[in-house]
Order: structure tokens, then sequence, then C-alpha cells
């Protein structure tokens, strides 16, 4: 009789959580969010989610300050270091923000996120923290590397979808004599090629297993390991594969580009499909595919893989207890739960909340699927290495595209800061 009645009990909880009828105090709640507001896709699909939750919370107020990119994380490491962290933040699920979530200031939401564990993808509730820890509810599970194909522009230009890197280097005359780019990527804030390629490029060269020895110290990612994988970008960039000025690109310029077929291919995240959906001539969907990065020499890890990471979400303030707490709950369970997951599915997201597809979901809604649910992954290097690591080796990739830098000399200073900040 006794379980019988805790099952109950636990039963009302889930049900309060899943169909309460709104927050009823009278809050206002600070919040930092990751958002490009020129980005027209993303900034719609967020008024719609925003727009719901006013609707369904009248007395909550949400104050929002909204930046994207470096800016994004300075600020958040600037308030971090002077205790002044607003009530919401969005963050990544690994290192990314770790020098904040495991800085103490990010309250433990694992007692609320884990009684609705097996309603999101397995991926998206794993732990956080050493003890078992969540400090943000991811919105989606995704892929940072896709290599996305315009078929259309292949079959012009008589040619195929690559096997090898070899073969795609040697289809860079005959794409850029056509008048396309080979390959679009924007770089100018770093991240892209670090966490859109290089990780992908790291799985093949050395792996799960090569990769968390580095981290631990127990490799150096001054092996040839990670030196084959720059060489990689650094033999892309000169045989003039990337698009032009690619390290002062804008983030965005290089979807243009795709989505008004100057380029044959583009390498960006899984998060790129509903822009594409949305910026395309409905025309020229059918003729996108979405592949990854073709074969390396002698790949030491998962061939044919991606990079793949849980996604991020909002967490908050470990100051934040009581009603107020359970105010910034409902943001981060609308925004990352089933509501938000319903909006998010109509405009082409696949979130972590595990909700069926429409009927009638997109030709390129429905290949992402496709693609996350076969493509095996490895590790995303700014989810396994600290921000700061980070900011050195994002530059030094630039500077190795621009010649300054060896890909020996980039991995060097890697992992001399790595040895020192372990």
């Amino acid at each position: 009789m006794k379980k019988i009645i805790q099952k109950i009990i636990l039963s009302a909880v889930l049900l309060s959580f899943l169909f309460h009828i709104g927050y009823s105090e009278q809050t206002t709640l600070k919040v930092l969010h990751y958002l490009d507001r020129a980005d027209t896709v993303s900034t719609e699909n967020f008024n719609q989610i925003l727009a719901g939750f006013k609707k369904k919370n009248p007395n909550i107020n949400l104050e929002f300050d909204y930046l994207v990119n470096e800016p994004y994380h300075n600020k958040l490491q600037a308030l971090n270091v002077a205790n002044q962290l607003p009530d919401l933040i969005f963050l990544w699920p690994g290192k990314r923000t770790g020098h904040v979530t495991s800085s103490g200031k990010i309250k433990d939401i694992s007692s609320r996120v884990k009684p609705f564990a097996k309603k999101f993808s397995p991926a998206a509730v794993v732990d956080q923290g050493a003890n078992g820890e969540i400090y943000e509810l991811p919105e989606q599970v995704t892929a940072t590397h896709v290599m996305y194909v315009n078929n259309k522009l292949l079959r012009k230009l008589k040619l195929k979808f690559p096997k090898t890197f070899q073969e795609l280097i040697n289809q860079g005359d005959s794409i850029r004599k056509g008048g396309y780019i080979p390959i679009a990527m924007d770089n100018k804030d770093g991240w892209q090629m670090q966490s859109c390629l290089l990780s992908a490029l790291v799985e093949r060269t050395g792996g799960r297993d090569w990769l968390n020895r580095a981290v631990k110290g127990k490799a150096s990612f001054a092996d040839p390991e990670f030196v084959r994988a720059l060489s990689v970008i650094k033999t892309l960039n000169d045989n003039k594969m990337f698009s032009p000025g690619i390290n002062q690109a804008e983030y965005g310029r290089a979807l243009s580009d795709f989505v008004n077929e100057k380029a044959v291919y583009f390498i960006d995240g899984g998060w790129r499909v509903p822009n594409i959906i949305g910026e395309m001539d409905e025309s020229l969907h059918r003729h996108v595919s979405l592949e990854v990065f073709p074969a390396l020499a002698n790949e030491q890890g998962l061939s044919g893989s991606t990079s793949v990471v849980a996604g991020t979400g909002f967490g908050m303030n470990a100051k934040l207890s009581g009603a107020k707490a359970d105010a910034a709950w409902e943001w981060i369970w609308y925004y990352s739960g089933p509501e938000g997951g319903k909006i998010k599915t109509k405009q082409g997201w696949i979130p972590a909340y595990k909700l069926a597809q429409p009927g009638n979901a997109n030709v390129i809604t429905k290949r992402r699927a496709k693609f996350l649910g076969n493509t095996p992954g490895g590790y995303v290097i700014d989810a396994v290495v600290d921000a700061a690591g980070i900011g050195i080796l994002q530059p030094q990739i630039q500077e190795m595209m621009f010649g300054v830098l060896s890909p020996q000399k980039v991995a060097d200073n890697f992992q001399a800061w790595v040895a020192a900040n372990r």
C-alpha cells in the first residue's frame, strides 16, 4: 500500500509539471540569452516560444539581454567573475561554459529534470557534473558537423559526392571554373572551424579514445593525430576550397552563398536546417543532401563520422530559491520541454524532447533526422576542453590558414596550454 501511495504522489507531481495552469506569483527574471537577432528564422522561432510562454505565464516577466558569438561568452565570463550572473543563463552542456557551470553559481536542476528523463533523447539528459548534476536542459541534440550538398550543382558540373579527401580536392578546379565556391564556410569568430570541421576530423584521425587520453595528459595534442586533422584544414585552405575571405566572414555569409546556389558544399551544424529551409527556394530543397566529410587516409577513429553534442539550453542562478526558482524552472521547461519542442518541430527543428515529426515535415528535415539516427559521432572539442584553451586554439587555426603558423606549431602551442592548465 505504501508503494502504491508513493507512486500516486509521484504521478501527481509529474502531472503538475506537465499540465499546470501557469505560475501565479508576479515575478521578474533577468535573462542572458544567446540569440542573433539578425537571424530571422531563429528569432521567429524564439518569438513564438516567448509568446506562448507569456500567454501561459502572464505573471512572469522576462527581461532579456541578447548577445551572440564571443561577445556573449565574454560577457558571461565577466558576469561570473563579478558574481553578477542573471537569474536565467543560456548554457552549454560541456566545457564551453564550464567556467560558469563548475563555479558553483549555477543551480543543479537534476531533481527537476530526471523524473522526465525518458521523455528526452538519452544524450540530452546525461550528467553534466561530476556528481550527476544537470545545469541546463538541452533544447536539442545535434551534430556540429554536416556537409550540406547541392546535388543539382554537382550534376550540372558532372561531379559526384567525393568518397575521399583527395577526390574532394580534385574537384576544386572544376567547381571554381564553373563559377562556384567549393565549400562555403565563415570563420570570423573562430568557433566554426573548430566545432564544425576540426572536431569531426579529430575523430577520424585520432578517435574518442585518443582525445580522452589527450585531455587527461596520457596523450598529447602535439601528436600526429591532432596535427593531421589541422593539416587537412590547411590543405583545403591552400587549395582554395573555402569561401574567399573565410576568416573575415561574419557568421551567415556562407549560409547565404549556399541557399543562393553560389556554393556546391556548405559545412556547418545540424542546427542550420531551419535556416536552409526558410531561406532557400522551395524548389531546391529536394536537391539538398546531408553528408559528412569524405574519408581520410589511414583513419584511426570512426569512419564516416560527425561530431555530436547535447544541445544548449537554459540554467538558473544558484542563488534562486523558492518561488523565484520555480518561476525560472517554468521558463526552462517551457523552452526545452514539450511546448517549446512542438514549436521547434513545426519549424524544422528536432528537439531533445521526444516528439514525432509531422507527416508533412520538409524533406530536408526528414533527411536530418535520418542523418542523426544513422551517423556515428565523436566529441566536439569545445565540449571537452575549457573555454580558455579554445580561446587559444581558434585564433591560431586562423593564423595557420593565413600562413603564419604551421599545423605542428598550432598543435604545440595548444598542447602547451593544455599541459599548463589541466
